[in-house]
């Protein structure tokens, strides 16, 4: 298991997918991965010292079981929540999104085979919360754990990480085969559907050499400011304005803390990405982690 003591730095090495990821407040400062692949399967499991907001994509051969580890009721996948017996299912190149409001918290993903059945053999059309048959996922969680526990620190390839495999498949296929059928679709007046809104929005914010605002990803979404307002509060508890805050806070700080262009300044830094108010934005900066955008600079230059 590998500790982080930098939200950045532990999201670049998290594993099978790309990620936008953003810190929300920190109840304490470090982050924990460990990466266990037993052939064919691979067992991730992590714990963050605060929450997250997450988009990214599954870049694994085949799906992924998203399984929160502790406060499974604040995990808000696709703007659902999850309980003790649900787990988010993510096939292959499926978009997604993920949130933990304010608060530590750990989970592990396992990453299956590409032909693993999805829901009594039937490919999920995209990310879904799937529930569970009571006690399944309690099964699942277990096992991870114990596999973590006892595997991490052994060498890969062994007989023990083989039947770890055979055994971790079962109980994610024994979730999945007894999950109940999807939601239906709620019957009403059509609209943009929210995961639509949201992959369009972090299209516009991708693409942008400096952050966009809220109107610039209503535009690139199609919407007006209300639905896109709606989008974002149900998937990640926040209004879009707040969410652009938090990607901004943390593209600076991957920036600063990677030592930045040798003879660049933290103002030239903050000017190359559209700031100006230097004095407000180093007041955020430095509640969001603890120091002044230029100690973190200065370290990394050391």
């Amino acid at each position: 298991m590998i500790t982080f003591n930098d939200f950045d730095a532990w999201g670049e090495a998290v594993s099978g997918a790309s990620l936008r990821l953003a810190c929300d407040a920190v109840e304490t400062p470090f982050w924990t991965l460990g990466i266990l692949d037993l052939g064919g399967v691979v067992l991730q499991i992590a714990s963050e010292g605060g929450g997250n907001v997450c988009y990214g994509a599954n870049t694994h051969a085949g799906p992924i079981l998203f399984v929160p580890l502790s406060l499974a009721h604040e995990h808000v996948v696709n703007g659902e929540p999850l309980d003790d017996d649900s787990l988010f299912a993510i096939p292959r190149n499926a978009d997604f999104s993920i949130r933990v409001r304010r608060k530590a918290h750990s989970w592990c993903s396992i990453a299956l085979p590409p032909d693993a059945a999805m829901l009594g053999g039937k490919p999920l059309a995209g990310s879904e919360r799937v529930a569970c048959r009571a006690g399944a996922v309690r099964r699942l969680r277990s096992l991870a754990r114990s596999m973590a526990s006892s595997l991490l620190e052994m060498p890969a390839g062994t007989a023990a990480h083989r039947a770890a495999a055979a055994e971790l498949s079962r109980a994610a296929l024994d979730c999945l085969s007894g999950a109940e059928p999807p939601r239906p679709a709620p019957v009403g007046r059509p609209r943009i559907d929210r995961r639509l809104i949201i992959r369009r929005s972090m299209e516009a914010v991708d693409a942008a050499t400096a952050l966009p605002t809220a109107a610039d990803l209503a535009r690139h979404a199609g919407v007006n400011g209300r639905t896109l307002l709606r989008a974002f509060q149900e998937t990640y508890g926040m209004p879009p304005k707040r969410y652009l805050l938090l990607r901004e806070l943390h593209r600076i700080h991957r920036v600063l803390a990677a030592g930045a262009p040798d003879d660049a300044t933290v103002a030239d830094v903050l000017v190359r990405h559209g700031v100006w108010e230097f004095g407000r934005f180093a007041g955020r900066y430095r509640t969001h982690f603890g120091e002044r955008p230029s100690d973190t600079l200065r370290r990394a230059r050391a």
